[in-house]
């Protein structure tokens, strides 16, 4: 049985603890965020993997996939234009490389390896008549790189007239890859 005799505390019979309205209110908002955080925490882990800066050794991994030759060839089209997509993965596999000409963006699903033990890398050489970032004054404008909609450490591995090439490392739970230019096919 409960009592309520005065409207700022609510007593029992049972227990002589005096729960107040603003006691309540504050167990609930901890109720709460205590999760929320758990999913921010756990939500944020893998991005911090994936935004690390590119230790020397992960650059010359890197590298090394693009002077052995990539091992993947992706035809995409936009409009009445086709074109290859050279790439090469390790620690996964791509499931789709899609062009985007709403947001100037190649858009890349990737499958990484479950249960992998080290960070999968990506390469992806991209042709300028496809997908180019230039500054108003026609010079070259580094890309713009996300991950699952958080920005990454990457990099432009080789730049000639005819294609620009980078690398970038990703996580096992990464999937969702977006290199932004300024101009598309």
């Amino acid at each position: 049985m409960i009592n309520i005799n005065n409207r700022d505390k609510i007593t029992t019979n049972h227990s002589k603890i005096r729960i107040t309205p603003i006691t309540t209110r504050a167990m609930l908002a901890i109720a709460l965020a205590i999760p929320l955080v758990l999913v921010i925490v756990v939500g944020t882990v893998p991005h911090q993997v994936a935004n690390a800066q590119l230790t020397a050794a992960q650059q010359q991994a890197l590298q090394s996939l693009v002077t052995t030759g990539f091992t993947n060839h992706q035809p995409v089209s936009v409009g009445q234009q086709n074109f290859t997509i050279p790439y090469s993965i390790r620690e996964g596999q791509v499931v789709a490389i899609v062009p985007s000409p709403p947001t100037t963006s190649i858009d890349t699903i990737i499958a990484p390896t479950q249960y992998a033990s080290t960070m999968g890398y990506f390469t992806i050489q991209i042709p300028r008549h496809l997908l180019d970032s230039k500054n108003p004054n026609g010079t070259d404008k580094p890309f713009r790189v996300t991950l699952d909609g958080h920005g990454l450490s990457w990099k432009e591995l080789a730049n000639t007239n005819t294609d620009r090439t980078i690398g970038v490392y990703f996580g096992h739970s990464n999937g969702f890859l977006q290199i932004y230019g300024t101009q598309i096919a």
